[in-house]
């Protein structure tokens, strides 16, 4: 963070996960709580940290205990199982990120929302891959191409909503996100009912979101680790669910 400006200076950690919105409403906060999830089911400690703004918060109902403020009181604790949740705790703009030790077995995930493409350009590009959030339609498709193209390093693209893309937006994919359709790193996941009518809550996540985490995961740990044979084929490709 830029402490002097107090705007928001994405440089992270690289063994830090990022998540992206390419657009409003894409869902990057189901698909960064998917992840952390998956990782506390295999036994690995998670942090999931989110910068939006209080008022904006996706994450705001899915932690099971509220853990109080952090010493710098910049942030809101919470616990979900292993996952531990870190918020903004008020209105004033972030100059830090929260005290985060490193670990070879955990995982931190940092749900950016959709930061300007400034920021994006100050992603880690030495550590794990960012997770660019859309779904399958032509405004999206077309925010995510400008978002690939001020990222870099490796990029999992996840899209939220029918695994079979309409014909006209698979005519106006970019180059870039062309070319991670055609290597698999293109992730579905799938949309369910009860989550669009409740939003995130402390409640496991439905099976076909938490699937996706998992296959997610097992994406991210194989393209950290330089497994080109790896890819989101392992991970399911579904309609949309009811």
């Amino acid at each position: 963070m830029d402490a002097s400006s107090g705007q928001p200076v994405y440089r992270l950690e690289e063994w830090w996960v990022s998540v992206v919105a390419a657009h409003a409403g894409a869902g990057a906060s189901t698909v960064a709580l998917a992840i952390a999830d998956a990782a506390a089911a295999v036994g690995r400690g998670a942090h999931l940290v989110e910068t939006a703004h209080p008022t904006r918060s996706g994450l705001v109902a899915v932690a099971d205990a509220e853990l109080g403020v952090d010493p710098s009181g910049a942030w809101r604790l919470g616990s979900r199982g292993r996952v531990t949740i870190h918020q903004r705790a008020s209105d004033d703009s972030l100059t830090g990120w929260p005290a985060l030790a490193a670990s070879d077995d955990g995982l931190v995930v940092i749900d950016l929302g959709s930061p300007m493409s400034d920021s994006l350009t100050r992603l880690s590009t030495g550590g794990w891959p960012t997770v660019v959030v859309c779904r399958p339609t032509v405004p999206g498709v077309r925010l995510v191409e400008q978002v690939l193209n001020a990222v870099t390093g490796p990029v999992i693209v996840a899209s939220v909503g029918a695994a079979r893309w309409p014909g006209e937006v698979s005519a106006s994919l970019g180059p870039r996100l062309r070319a991670l359709r055609g290597g698999n790193a293109v992730v579905t996941v799938p949309t369910v009912r009860r989550l669009e009518v409740t939003g995130l809550t402390s409640s496991p996540l439905p099976k076909p979101v938490a699937a996706v985490g998992r296959a997610l995961l097992e994406l991210l740990d194989a393209t950290h680790s330089g497994d080109t044979t790896a890819s989101a084929q392992s991970a399911p490709l579904m309609k949309g669910t009811e």
